[in-house]
């Protein structure tokens, strides 16, 4: 996909826009913890849906799928956590 005809801006320019907005400043190697860090939080939000899935309660028809995705999610947190 052509991302900037989208107007969806790069990592570079996410995380520039990012600092000026909120006066921070992020190194790579804190990129990489930030990305850990709401990937692991996603994929806990995934499990939570399989196990409603698994349970019988979940209410969207995609749970399945949505719950199988938290553990590949987990694997590539990781990944990023063992960074520098």
């Amino acid at each position: 996909m052509d991302l900037p005809a989208l107007g969806i801006p790069s990592q570079e320019e996410y995380v520039a826009r990012y600092c000026e907005r909120t006066g921070k400043t992020i190194r790579a190697s804190d990129f990489n913890f930030y990305l850990a860090y709401n990937m692991f939080r996603l994929a806990g939000i995934l499990q939570g849906i399989m196990k409603r899935y698994v349970d019988g309660t979940a209410a969207s028809s995609q749970a399945l799928e949505s719950g199988k995705a938290a553990r590949a999610l987990a694997e590539m947190a990781w990944r990023y956590a063992q960074k520098n």
